[in-house]
């Protein structure tokens, strides 16, 4: 079952997708331009001259991204914030005088709390 276009705009769309998807044979381009009414060699010619243009394009466009520098930016930012994130840390004798405090701490508010025990109980 074959689908009609329902508008001619839709089917213009459609055949712009199908021409995009493929790259044009060499023959199609030097007929392209000599439908434009140029001769066989200047058709040619103005080929190599596209061809050349869009090579070079391509090259420069590749230069000028540099994928690999981002790619180490990338890491490199990442590996400076998880070490920002450790130094943050305290280091094994800080969590030790921490613990030791806590527990200085905790001793006495349970001493505390058993005072307020007593001395309600008591009443």
């Amino acid at each position: 079952m074959e689908r009609l276009p329902t508008t001619v705009s839709e089917d213009s769309e459609s055949n712009k997708k199908k021409k995009r998807g493929r790259m044009p044979s060499p023959q199609e381009l030097v007929s392209h331009y000599e439908k434009q009414g140029m001769e066989n060699q200047q058709a040619s010619l103005k080929v190599i001259q596209d061809l050349q243009t869009a090579l070079f394009r391509m090259i420069t466009a590749n230069r000028t991204r540099k994928p690999a520098d981002s790619k180490l930016d990338a890491v490199h930012s990442r590996l400076l914030n998880l070490e920002m994130k450790l130094d943050s840390k305290p280091s094994y004798p800080q969590a030790l005088a921490l613990g030791i405090a806590s527990a200085g701490i905790w001793n006495g508010a349970v001493q505390l709390w058993n005072l307020v025990r007593r001395a309600t109980d008591s009443s």
